[in-house]
């Protein structure tokens, strides 16, 4: 119970840059600080102010206004879709953190995006020798995909809003030049930021997030398995049923939960 999980310290891609040979925790790849920028993305600038300052002694911005100009300039201010992005200006580095299912429209998204993955894995687990199915389940869901979504969900999909800013981020919108961009969420958060770091070839962590191996097909553009295999990882609790939904990816780490047995979502 004492041993640490391999992923507490994430680096090749994932770690924040050192400042002037310093090895303070505001510049350290702790897995922890990505879990908890993620669960920042709920919280209103006036608390985030003081809890950035707390957690990483200062040097990280919650960048409220930069967000919003982008969300205005480029007509998504009425997507239900919620992000952040935290800078660290002296590391010329920042975080894209997405907000997970906290609103009907949220769940909904939940619905579009792994409703069909889910039915399509109890099929194959209820199924002797389902196993078979798996390698066609994502041309499965392609189809049936094709078939009911309509074109006003392809273009406002959670996923499709937060791929086109972080690639704003990362192309130096509103004069920033951040040379390390990396993206991170919780739940539906996670799943969202999975999507858009396969996407946008953008690191990302996730935690407990549904994955998007199974529906990768069902993306605008798709993903591949090696767009995912390369850039994203999922931090996994036991029991967390929420998280198994899309598959793994290939980067992922198995965690103990301390919820009761009887606590059906006490783990996610």
């Amino acid at each position: 119970n004492t041993l640490a999980y391999p992923t507490c310290k994430l680096t090749k891609g994932f770690e924040f840059p050192v400042v002037d040979g310093q090895s303070a925790k505001n510049v350290s790849s702790d897995l922890g600080d990505y879990a908890f920028l993620s669960a920042m993305a709920y919280e209103r600038e006036s608390i985030n102010q003081y809890t950035l300052q707390e957690w990483f002694g200062g040097g990280v911005i919650d960048e409220v206004d930069y967000v919003k100009k982008w969300r205005e300039e480029s007509g998504t201010q009425s997507s239900p879709v919620y992000f952040k992005l935290f800078s660290a200006p002296e590391l010329n580095s920042a975080v894209v953190s997405v907000r997970g299912s906290e609103t009907m429209f949220d769940w909904l998204a939940n619905l579009h995006l792994w409703f069909a993955s889910g039915v399509a894995q109890c099929v194959k687990w209820l199924t002797p020798f389902g196993w078979i199915w798996t390698p066609i389940i994502p041309d499965l869901l392609e189809v049936v995909n094709s078939v009911v979504e309509s074109q006003k969900l392809k273009e406002q999909g959670y996923y499709v809003i937060t791929s086109q800013f972080v690639n704003a981020v990362r192309a130096g919108y509103g004069g920033a030049n951040y040379t390390n961009v990396f993206i991170t969420g919780a739940s539906l958060g996670g799943g969202v930021a999975m999507i858009s770091g396969a996407q946008t070839g953008t690191p990302t962590v996730s935690i407990s997030g549904p994955g998007p191996l199974l529906p990768r097909k069902i993306f605008h553009p798709p993903l591949t398995v090696e767009s995912i295999d390369s850039n994203v990882y999922n931090f996994i609790p036991e029991r967390d049923y929420i998280a198994r939904l899309g598959g793994r990816p290939m980067f992922y780490q198995n965690a103990m939960c301390i919820a009761s047995k009887n606590n059906l979502f006490g783990c996610h």
